[in-house]
């Protein structure tokens, strides 16, 4: 933030050091917890997939035995 000044000889401009309050740092901190369980989730359901995939065999395997298991045949 900038706080201006003017005067008679022409403008200053100094900036003016903003501290954090202790409700700001919370709130800080609480959006990057949630944005740290997010990038969790999806690095876990990226691996469960890619586990699927190789146990499966493949794509083609990993669709059969997915629609096999919806249909309980």
């Amino acid at each position: 933030m900038r706080a201006t000044e003017t005067t008679k000889t022409g403008t200053r401009t100094h900036a003016v050091a903003k501290t954090l309050t202790v409700e700001e740092k919370l709130n800080g901190s609480i959006i990057a917890a949630f944005f740290a369980v997010g990038a969790l989730v999806g690095l876990w359901s990226f691996a469960s997939l890619v586990g699927g995939l190789i146990a499966a065999g493949g794509p083609v395997g990993l669709a059969k035995g997915y629609i096999l298991a919806l249909t309980g045949l």
